[in-house]
């Protein structure tokens, strides 16, 4: 059975598609004018996920984003309220910040000592006097940058006359909303540095034709052939696979496959009973979740019976993946380089429900074998490192990711080729036309 595409549009008659389909040269991956293009068009326009709210629970707590050539501190004031400002000093345009997260109780600048309140406005000029015109705060202030804080997750957007976060993301709001993303606890940060143009990255996430052939462990616990794709205007899509299940292609094993056993055992549930049984898991491990999370306090009330077998994964343009379990939430997707179009960073954010909630060591039970984080844990680490890294087994983002991290360079190398002039797309790969369609239509003259 092939995927299933569907198309819906948003309230307002603005449509999934575009009216031209994007032709995908290898030159958007390759040439460094596309950039500046993008610059302009798409990361300056665009809503864009920056962090964690969690990461700035009191006045003075702050973190940076850096994209492209861009520093933004995100800072919560005295009042409560998250603000965003260009990391730079209105004297003459030193960064003020280094480093991420920190607290402050004043913004000031380590160059010459200009001071700002933690709502940006200016504070203090030394010497003051010995400016002529007079130096006012109206026009001293920190820039700032529109921010929104959504389901626990800080946005940013260059553009201050942008819609607001909630029409840019349309019905994609009250479907997450169930998940409950702001009572999950980060249990891991990194990021990778990759030789490939943030698209090319973009694009490898966006299908799943490659499945078979880089990731053959999925064949025993997802089911990718006949996953479910959702188009949406602006560039956002999503894709369902049912979860607890068997590749579709192959026979139907007689005994569990082994990358399920470990989440059966957590439920409490022995693989052994499963003999000759395996097209049975799904549903059982459905109902066994519900059992055991009202047994340790977890409600899963709000969420169907796929929502808690399937992994589903949200592409909100322009480069965040959401990868949704109930129980775990992947936040990842590329930022480009400030300097290099042929290269970018992976970021990862890596969330958790509560062990406390979703675990008992006492029954041996747990909603899902990788549980880590407590409520009481420190922020774990960033972790930054290369792809040599994850190749040498130094780091790993898990053994999926780390697969493609494998490929994405040389998929890169490739495009340079003299022997390559365009990439073809088959219907399972719609999601990539679809992103490569509103890139076009983003990029377009005004």
């Amino acid at each position: 059975m092939p995927q299933i595409t569907q198309e819906e549009d948003f309230p307002g008659g603005l449509k999934a598609r575009t009216a031209e389909r994007a032709v995908l040269d290898k030159t958007r991956y390759t040439n460094p004018t596309v950039r500046e293009r993008e610059w302009e068009k798409i990361w300056s326009r665009c809503w864009l996920f920056a962090g964690l709210v969690s990461d700035i629970p009191g006045a003075g707590d702050y973190f940076l984003y850096e994209l492209g050539p861009e520093s933004v501190v995100v800072l919560r004031d005295e009042d409560g309220n998250v603000g965003a400002f260009y990391n730079v000093c209105q004297h003459r345009g030193n960064r003020i910040f280094s480093g991420s997260p920190g607290w402050v109780k004043q913004v000031a600048c380590p160059y010459h000592g200009w001071r700002y309140h933690l709502d940006g406005s200016l504070a203090e000029v030394p010497d003051a006097d010995r400016f002529c015109p007079a130096i006012t705060a109206q026009e001293r202030s920190l820039k700032t940058v529109r921010v929104e804080v959504w389901a626990g997750l800080v946005w940013l957007n260059f553009d201050p006359g942008a819609e607001p976060l909630a029409d840019y993301l349309g019905p994609i709001v009250s479907r997450l909303e169930p998940y409950r993303f702001e009572n999950m606890l980060l249990a891991k940060h990194q990021t990778v540095a990759l030789d490939a143009n943030w698209k090319t990255v973009r694009d490898n996430f966006l299908e799943q034709y490659h499945v078979d052939f880089i990731h053959p462990q999925h064949a025993g616990f997802v089911d990718c052939c006949n996953s479910i794709n959702t188009l949406w205007p602006m560039g956002h899509s999503a894709t369902v696979v049912e979860g607890f299940v068997t590749n579709s292609r192959y026979r139907v094993p007689e005994e569990v496959p082994e990358p399920l056993r470990p989440f059966l055992e957590s439920l409490g549930l022995d693989p052994a009973a499963f003999s000759g049984r395996v097209p049975e898991i799904r549903a059982a491990v459905q109902q066994r979740k519900r059992e055991v999370g009202d047994l340790l306090g977890h409600d899963y009330s709000p969420l169907s019976d796929a929502q808690l077998s399937d992994v589903w994964q949200y592409d909100i343009f322009p480069n965040t993946f959401m990868t949704i379990n109930p129980e775990e939430l992947w936040i990842f997707g590329p930022r480009p380089h400030p300097t290099d179009h042929e290269k970018c960073f992976l970021d990862k954010f890596t969330l958790q429900i509560p062990a406390e909630t979703g675990c008992d060591e006492a029954k041996g039970l747990s909603l899902h074998p990788a549980l880590c984080v407590s409520r009481d844990a420190e922020r774990p680490e960033h972790e930054s490192f290369t792809r040599d890294d994850v190749l040498a087994g130094k780091h790993s983002l898990t053994i999926t990711i780390d697969q493609d991290i494998e490929y994405l360079p040389d998929m890169q190398a490739g495009m340079r080729s003299r022997g390559f002039d365009r990439a073809v797309l088959n219907a399972d790969e719609v999601r990539v036309q679809h992103f490569h369609d509103w890139v076009d239509a983003w990029c377009a003259d005004d």
